[in-house]
């Protein structure tokens, strides 16, 4: 299959400014009211996607989170795999839901409060950027975007969730653990000094891309909604299943992992953008399918003017090094999980002295925060205030996915002017 990546020389000439992808013109063109939520309202879900994610967040995090919620719609244009999540919906909510195939019906909805939006990378801002529009709030999967190519989405996502008046979460739950606030907490009182370096692993014997299954024929489905913002092709039943490891959709486990790494180290320590970033990669793993060409091996570094780096890395083929982050200050280290789910810390002098025994930062293992990250969300829409991850932290991982994948894709170092907001080498 031929792709729309980009050169280098493209990459660099114009500096990925006016590189985005477009997004399909929505049918709202000026902002909706929706209904305003109290204290003790109801809040009336939709679900838009109804993949393996998108059924995890109804189920283990939505529903045990808050009784006082209903989903009363459902979307997916995989037209079978629609008719059979309805069924199973009813019976975790006890109402059937209305299926519609077309997210606009939903966000055209007036039943609808509030939108989860679990579809594949490409689409994350456009149909969050519709569902502002339209007046509902909105919990957006991770990564926001996915490639160097959609950084001119990203900054128009930005610009109107921003503008907006509703409640929007992005997916990047580990920020809403205990472990977050109590790391975060230690970087603000100094208890271990300076802090210069955060390194962070995530892997697996296979890429995780592979075992994924889609509608096998083009009547099951609707294929050029699937492409979006994507050039035309015939349709592809590989790509619509195993999109997560196809470069034209998204940057492999760079959008996938580390935009959850990324975003906990800037709630954390409250940063701002990444300056500079390089990184190395390729398919290399044997378990990995041929026909995907994200890389199955990355390597990012992130500059920060705040005094720090961070290094991501991941690979398939070995889970050797799976789940692991260590902070590393002048006075000793914090070691941790990984971003999504951060357990319980240790801190200590390691690595330093043996001044400081190490100590657990919680007194007790902490449950996976998925249910608290949707909970939060909802109190803010009953309640007011900011989520914990807001636009803010969701325009900040979306440029720190961007120039990891610039710095890939180029083999260069690339920079980010936060004026311009773009990113050259």
């Amino acid at each position: 299959m031929s792709t729309t990546n980009p050169s280098r020389r493209t990459i660099l000439r114009h500096g990925l400014a006016g590189a985005a992808a477009g997004v399909a013109a929505s049918r709202m063109t000026a902002a909706s009211c929706g209904r305003t939520i109290g204290a003790n309202d109801r809040i009336h879900l939709a679900l838009i996607g109804c993949g393996g994610r998108g059924r995890y967040i109804l189920q283990n995090m939505a529903k045990p989170c808050d009784p006082n919620i209903g989903l009363v719609a459902v979307c997916d244009i995989w037209k079978s795999h629609l008719a059979n999540y309805t069924g199973e919906a009813e019976k975790l909510f006890g109402t059937k839901p209305k299926a519609y195939a077309d997210y606009h019906m939903v966000l055209e909805d007036a039943d609808v409060d509030a939108v989860i939006i679990a579809t594949p990378d490409h689409q994350h801002a456009g149909q969050c950027i519709d569902a502002v529009r339209a007046g509902k709030h909105v919990y957006v999967e991770k990564p926001i975007i996915g490639i160097a190519e959609d950084l001119g989405l990203l900054n128009r996502w930005y610009d109107i969730v921003k503008a907006g008046t509703v409640v929007v979460q992005n997916g990047t739950h580990g920020v809403s653990c205990p472990a977050a606030k109590a790391i975060k907490q230690c970087i603000a009182e100094g208890r271990l000094g300076k802090l210069f370096r955060v390194e962070s692993t995530e892997t697996d014997a296979r890429p995780y891309w592979v075992s994924y299954s889609g509608p096998k024929t083009e009547a099951d489905t609707d294929w050029k909604a699937w492409l979006c913002n994507r050039k035309d092709r015939p349709f592809d039943a590989h790509l619509h299943a195993c999109w997560m490891g196809y470069h034209d959709i998204t940057s492999g486990t760079i959008g996938g992992w580390m935009s959850h790494f990324i975003n906990m180290v800037h709630f954390v320590t409250g940063c701002d953008f990444p300056v500079s970033a390089t990184a190395y990669g390729g398919s290399y793993a044997l378990s990995n399918d041929k026909r995907c060409n994200a890389p199955d091996q990355a390597a990012v570094l992130l500059d920060y003017a705040e005094g720090f780096h961070t290094q991501f890395t991941s690979h398939f083929g070995s889970s050797l090094g799976n789940e692991s982050t260590v902070f590393m200050f002048e006075k000793g280290m914090i070691r941790t999980r990984f971003g999504h789910w951060l357990g319980n810390p240790t801190l200590s002098s390691e690595g330093v002295n043996d001044a400081i025994k190490p100590e657990k930062l919680l007194q007790e293992e902490p449950p996976y925060p998925g249910a608290a990250h949707v909970k939060n969300w909802f109190d803010c829409i009953r309640n007011g205030g900011q989520p914990n991850a807001n636009v803010e932290f969701g325009y900040k991982h979306g440029i720190a996915v961007v120039m990891g994948d610039a710095a890939s894709t180029t083999g260069r170092k690339v920079h980010f002017d936060k004026v311009k907001r773009e990113i050259r080498s």
